[in-house]
């Protein structure tokens, strides 16, 4: 084969390579409501408990029995089920696993919910308009607090969502930060209060003040183990107007990337001026390197610019964040996808 040969055989295999590269990532949307609809339905619960036919499947779940079907084998081609010709029995495989309700399944199930897939429909409209609203506000007409206030269902969803990976994120806070020598801790934010949940458990001395909205102060209500009713003060408002004050910690748990540089610094110097002498301003985000890598962080940026008017940081910009509330940054150590960063005045 000649040079100009070559040249050409090797142009039309990265073209195929490119043209399969960019419809592997446009089937993105296909995978992501697949594992949504399949966590939504309970399905992973079912087949956890126990493998089960088709016909079982349609007969409790009481849906459509081919448009089922496709939806298992398509969940199989991904990994998450399994199926057994012998038997023709489908069962859950391990990773599918961590779509079941005790594990990942509320965030699957709510990543593919209206009020999270909708917006992201709207990101060309939001950055054509340059009218500073986002994609959500452009879908509903309210921003993503405002609208989950108005509605109860979605706002169950999110919360079952957040609790989902906050669990894992606080019991890793618990291995990488030591409670011993502080007596109270308040999450800033906390929804339904999962992160106070597994740091109390964990730091039997410490008591906790869960901090947020109204109204997601009385949803967590019901959530509150019976063991830490005693250590736990529910305070609800805005936290922008007043935070609990004379505490030795106070957490912000992906708060900080819901809002604009303006807004966080300001409940950054809250926290720091409402803390006790000695005490520290725990801070769990994710941070962007200067690389432009594809990870969680970056993924995350674009999420809190769909949603949110806030955004994801790099380090540096943390570190004048911290400065500007009058805190230094005393640790950044990693917390599974995300850091913690720990500030003290």
């Amino acid at each position: 084969m000649n040079q100009k040969a070559e040249a050409v055989e090797k142009g039309e295999a990265g073209h195929s390579e490119d043209v399969a590269r960019v419809l592997d990532i446009l089937s993105g949307k296909y995978r992501t409501q697949a594992l949504s609809t399949l966590a939504s339905l309970g399905i992973p619960d079912l087949l956890a408990a126990k493998p089960r036919r088709l016909d079982e499947l349609v007969s409790e779940l009481d849906c459509d029995g081919p448009r089922l079907d496709r939806l298992l084998r398509f969940t199989v081609g991904l990994g998450f089920v399994a199926f057994d010709d012998s038997t023709s029995l489908f069962s859950l495989t391990r990773v599918g696993e961590q779509l079941c309700s005790d594990a990942l399944g509320p965030l699957a199930t709510f990543v593919g919910s209206p009020e999270q897939w909708d917006p992201w429909a709207r990101m060309r409209d939001s950055l054509a308009a340059n009218d500073g609203s986002t994609p959500y506000e452009k879908t509903f007409g309210v921003d993503l607090y405002g609208y989950l206030a108005a509605h109860p269902e979605a706002a169950a969803r999110y919360d079952v969502a957040i609790d989902s990976f906050t669990q894992q994120e606080a019991r890793e806070l618990c291995q990488q930060f030591d409670f011993a020598d502080f007596e109270s801790l308040v999450d800033v934010g906390g929804g339904q209060g999962k992160l106070l949940h597994e740091v109390l458990a964990k730091w039997p001395t410490l008591k906790g003040v869960l901090c947020d909205l109204v109204h997601v102060v009385e949803r967590s209500k019901a959530c509150l183990p019976k063991e830490l009713a005693d250590r736990i003060t529910l305070t609800g408002g805005d936290f922008f107007e007043s935070l609990p004050t004379g505490h030795d910690l106070y957490c912000l748990k992906h708060v900080l990337h819901n809002w604009d540089d303006e807004r966080a610094t300001a409940l950054l110097t809250s926290c720091a001026n409402a803390m006790n002498s000695g005490g520290r301003v725990l801070v769990i985000e994710a941070i962007l390197t200067p690389d432009n890598r594809f990870d969680y962080a970056r993924v995350m940026d674009l999420e809190m610019g769909v949603l949110t008017p806030g955004r994801v940081r790099r380090k540096p910009e943390y570190r004048q964040m911290f400065r500007a509330a009058g805190l230094s940054l005393e640790t950044v150590v990693p917390i599974g996808s995300s850091w913690l960063l720990v500030g003290k005045r």
